[in-house]
């Protein structure tokens, strides 16, 4: 919608992971470095994580097209499945027949299909994308893969793409054999402001095809402040501030660009979410109400004499509620801002503030 006001050939912060827009700032930099070093070395196990956003995809397609074709490759994204299921998947990645066959004749055809690769001088890859979504069970099956090895060298490399939840689960007990496995181990870091300003200029020249800086000093670091470093935070903000600037005409954005950008997400949030305003806006004055209600509670107790209380002994005895406490405001305040249950969106990473 954008481009062509903006001379544009294509949209230039798109959240799927092209490889061509791939941004290395230092700690990018090191973690290819890292797999690439590992993977060249014949490394068993390599490891890298990073948080929501980071760029963790995009740095895997780079990956794979930087393997040259001596390299066969199973790439498995979806790893939510039990371990039979994940030895079929990487079977079916390598090439390999799977219906009919017992969980043995898997094991024995991937082992016989490795050890051709080895001699024919291939090497096997398997890279595990949003591994933090596998279960022990599963990751103990993965264990068991790079035990297919010869006498000098390993039969299979496995790389492991995932979130900081994957470092929980390596640097568990139950998981130290696995841990003990991995040689190369990488996180990847938020970018700074000056790489923030350097990534927005770098997607802006590959859309453009030459240099185009249409976001100001002071809108850049604005970018840094409000998505703090996340690349997908970044492109999200950045392509709704172009749409922003398009609609209202203006050649380059600012901070007030950037601003509204991020009060529009913000809104279509809420637009997503009702019953959290909802919720807001009840609060005080069910605080009120368990206040005023506590309180009558209180003073039509402690408000009795003490032969007026003798007198009612026939009846049941009250209860004294007291005004509700900072815990109990607190513990309400948790609640009405997150109900059990919930299944948050993508929306919920967003740090625009």
């Amino acid at each position: 919608m954008y481009t062509q006001f903006y001379g544009l050939n294509e949209k230039p912060f798109s959240l799927t992971p092209d490889p061509r827009f791939l941004f290395l700032s230092e700690s990018h930099r090191e973690a290819l470095a890292h797999l690439l070093y590992g993977i060249e070395q014949g490394e068993g196990f390599i490891a890298i994580t990073g948080e929501v956003g980071t760029g963790k995809t995009t740095l895997c397609r780079a990956l794979l097209q930087r393997l040259g074709p001596k390299t066969e490759v199973a790439y498995v994204f979806n790893p939510i499945m039990s371990g039979e299921d994940l030895l079929r998947a990487v079977s079916i990645e390598f090439g390999l027949i799977t219906e009919g066959y017992s969980r043995a004749d898997l094991n024995d055809q991937l082992n016989q299909f490795l050890l051709e690769s080895s001699r024919e001088g291939r090497r096997a890859l398997l890279i595990v994308d949003e591994s933090q979504n596998l279960d022990p069970a599963t990751l103990e099956e993965i264990r068991l893969l790079s035990n297919l090895e010869t006498s000098s060298s390993k039969l299979i490399q496995i790389v492991l793409f995932g979130q900081p939840e994957l470092d929980e689960m390596l640097d568990s007990r139950g998981l130290r054999q696995l841990r003990q496995r991995i040689t190369v181990r990488w996180s990847l870091s938020p970018l700074n402001a000056a790489e923030t300003r350097d990534y927005v200029r770098h997607r802006l020249k590959i859309a453009a095809g030459k240099e185009c800086n249409l976001f100001t000093d002071k809108a850049l670091r604005e970018i840094q402040r409000r998505a703090h470093g996340i690349p997908r935070l970044i492109n999200v903000l950045c392509d709704r501030a172009m749409l922003v600037g398009y609609a209202s005409g203006t050649p380059t954005m600012g901070p007030d660009s950037i601003n509204r950008a991020a009060r529009e997400i913000l809104s279509v949030r809420s637009r997503r979410h009702p019953w959290r305003t909802a919720l807001r806006r009840a609060f005080p004055a069910a605080i009120l109400l368990a206040v005023a209600v506590g309180a009558l509670s209180w003073y039509g107790v402690v408000g009795k004499s003490p032969q007026s209380v003798e007198g009612e002994s026939s009846a049941p005895p009250a209860v004294a509620v007291g005004p509700p406490s900072a815990a109990a405001i607190e513990a309400f305040s948790v609640q009405a801002e997150s109900p059990a249950g919930e299944v948050e969106t993508a929306t919920s990473d967003w740090k625009f503030e």
